[in-house]
């Protein structure tokens, strides 16, 4: 390994430890209210079908939103994903994402994440029961430009800007945060065992402005003159958590693989989590997966998911790599998730 190279694997990992360190500056008492929770719905049905717990293996496109290191694993030259999801009711969540070698330079991507709140009554103080048949949808959107690279046969680092933007008629508010990871394959020398971490969504805190946020007021002198008065809205942090994980890779007979991994997250307004999750992968072209949640001080009937299942088909068209993957994730108060993945590869 160079010794730009050594230089820059312990720059990363101070950067990985300083921006850590406020995640575990807590107890319970750090649990409370998040703005941009937005950033907290999964994409791509490999890895929610996991449990999210696979952050060591994940690769290519997939990996933009689990560990953007692993963009650098692609195994081809360049890749697109598109993902799409019904969270409940009728809210949607879509998701696209693509990825491109530049050969020794690393690897780049681009993903947006996008909600279809459908059509909501618009109400007002004068229309509270929204008669008049106007209607509204929020815009809330996610978009990452990811870098990733490999510093060694062994080591893989990778980075993701992302500006979080949501909207309502007359008052919007974004931030700007960074999701850091790497991955190491062959822990200690032993094959098949490979180590991640991800510190996800550092960055400035979410406040709204506009005029929505004014309020008409009359003036005490009776001139009947009209004044707006401006009220400040919360600015409010960032869901961001810290997530290490382990996962083994075993070949169990010849085109048979198996992969157990598990996560320990700890999150900055949230209890922690420890992920469970599996795939069983034969030729390299059909797999069988699952997972499981476990909340840390969480009571059974306020934990919304638990378990996942999913499979994925992946097939070789003349050099161009078609996958499709599916992920059910069950929900205690609200129907199932039922997530599909569309992967392209050439």
């Amino acid at each position: 390994m160079s010794k730009m190279n050594k230089l820059s694997g312990i720059i990363f990992l101070v950067l990985m430890f300083l921006v850590s360190l406020p995640l575990y500056a807590g107890d319970e008492s750090r649990i409370g209210t998040a703005a941009g929770v937005q950033v907290l719905v999964p994409v791509g049905a490999r890895d929610l079908a996991m449990q999210g717990s696979d952050i060591a293996f994940t690769q290519g496109v997939d990996a933009i939103y689990w560990n953007p290191a692993g963009l650098s694993n692609m195994t081809n030259s360049a890749a697109g994903m598109f993902s799409t999801v019904t969270i409940f009711n009728d809210i949607k969540m879509n998701y696209l994402a693509v990825g491109a070698g530049m050969g020794s330079l690393g690897h780049v991507g681009f993903s947006i994440k996008s909600f279809d709140f459908g059509d909501i009554p618009l109400t007002t103080v004068e229309d509270a029961n929204g008669e008049n048949g106007r209607t509204f949808s929020p815009t809330f959107s996610t978009i990452a430009l990811t870098y990733a690279n490999k510093l060694t046969s062994s080591i893989q680092v990778g980075i993701s800007a992302k500006m979080i933007y949501e909207s309502i008629p007359r008052a919007q508010g974004n931030a700007l945060a960074f999701d850091i990871g790497i991955q190491y394959q062959n822990l200690a020398g032993i094959e098949g065992v490979s180590f991640g971490v991800v510190a996800t969504n550092i960055g400035s805190s979410l406040q709204y402005s506009g005029t929505g946020l004014q309020t008409k007021v009359q003036e005490v002198d009776g001139s009947g003159k009209q004044e707006y008065m401006r009220r400040q809205a919360a600015a409010d942090q960032l869901p961001a958590s810290l997530a290490l994980g382990v996962s083994y890779k075993y070949n169990v007979m010849e085109n048979n693989d198996l992969i157990v991994s598990g996560v320990f997250q700890s999150n900055n307004t949230d209890n922690d989590y420890i992920k469970l999750g599996a795939e069983y992968m034969y030729d390299n072209m059909i797999a069988l997966r699952a997972g499981y949640l476990l909340m840390g001080n969480t009571e059974a009937d306020a934990q919304l998911y638990s378990f996942t299942v999913g499979a994925g088909l992946k097939y070789n068209v003349g050099g161009t790599v078609l996958g499709i993957d599916y992920a059910y994730r069950a929900s205690q108060y609200f129907d199932a998730n039922n997530m599909f993945s569309l992967n392209v590869a050439f």
